[in-house]
């Protein structure tokens, strides 16, 4: 794959995929700036912190944004910070401030300069239901407040692409891998197995497009060296129908002491579960050449590997 070179400069690089593109960058030998609301590292970056340019800000200070762009110049922007995505995120004007104002501000602030690629991670959410794959170009319709934040801040960022900035948007779906928050589904059914207990689910039959971390990483990168994709939307998912129930059994599968049986209905499902999840990345892979390369299990038995050893550490 080409390789760019010059800064770059990701927010969100304290969340699950930001920490792990930060990561895969640093040993590229990028040149990495990153955008923090504290002035400590998270722990999700612990070990590169001598190897990345912090700046303390937040996207919804346009002044602190503008000050962050001028400091570094970055030539490639992975726009990945987002709110909204935990259960405990539910203040309507905290979502929009963050996922569209913060949008706004960092486009205000890169609008003079003459950089390469700003690629903005959307969400699988702007699409709300669908009864079929979703398509890249599907009308929108977000049955959440995240949503409908994730969907406006996709428009912004195609109304700049319109404008001719090379400005493209991945759509992810659900990505899972080491250093997702501990109240994720594959991270807390882990933690069951490894304390020995049974893991308490739902029943499991809610569909979810399962994709592994790298694979998005691999998607992100492509969109930024890819100057058809300019102003396109793109499917970070895996194109096939799986179930909360697909992820359960391969992880109890690694279990280390025998084969736990998951406690299935022990947790009621969430309110307004589609039937149908899943991405359409025909189009995704023919202007890009992406395709996913880890099958569930594979995924599953790499961030076990990864898991336990943080989860030892950390006891």
């Amino acid at each position: 794959m080409p390789t760019m070179s010059g800064h770059v400069l990701v927010t969100g690089a304290s969340g699950f995929i930001g920490a792990c593109l930060v990561r895969r960058l640093v040993n590229a030998g990028r040149s990495v700036h990153v955008v923090l609301r504290s002035s400590t590292p998270p722990a999700r970056l612990a070990g590169i912190g001598r190897h990345i340019t912090a700046h303390q800000a937040d996207l919804r200070d346009a002044d602190a944004v503008r000050r962050v762009v001028a400091a570094c110049k970055p030539d490639v922007i992975y726009h990945l910070a987002a709110y909204g995505t935990h259960p405990d995120q539910r203040d309507r004007s905290a979502i929009l401030a963050n996922n569209v104002l913060g949008t706004a501000n960092l486009l205000d602030a890169v609008e003079d300069l003459d950089y390469a690629a700003f690629v903005h991670a959307g969400s699988s959410s702007e699409y709300g239901r669908v009864d079929r794959p979703m398509r890249e170009d599907d009308v929108l319709r977000p049955r959440s407040d995240y949503g409908v934040a994730k969907a406006a801040a996709t428009l912004l960022c195609q109304s700049e692409a319109a404008r001719g900035r090379p400005v493209v948007t991945v759509r992810v779906f659900s990505a899972y891998g080491p250093h997702e928050s501990p109240d994720r589904l594959a991270s807390s059914v882990m933690t069951a197995c490894l304390r020995g207990e049974t893991p308490r689910v739902t029943r499991g039959e809610q569909p979810r497009d399962w994709i592994y971390v790298d694979d998005v990483l691999d998607l992100l990168e492509r969109a930024a060296i890819q100057p058809r994709v300019e102003g396109a939307v793109l499917h970070a998912g895996s194109g096939r129908n799986q179930t909360v129930r697909d992820m359960v059994e391969a992880i109890v599968s690694l279990c280390p002491i025998g084969h736990r049986h998951p406690y299935y209905g022990a947790v009621p499902a969430r309110p307004d579960e589609p039937t149908v999840w899943v991405a359409d990345i025909a189009r995704t892979t023919k202007l890009t050449g992406w395709s996913p390369r880890i099958e569930l299990a594979e995924g599953v038995r790499t961030m076990w590997d990864w898991f336990t050893s943080w989860y030892r550490q950390a006891a």
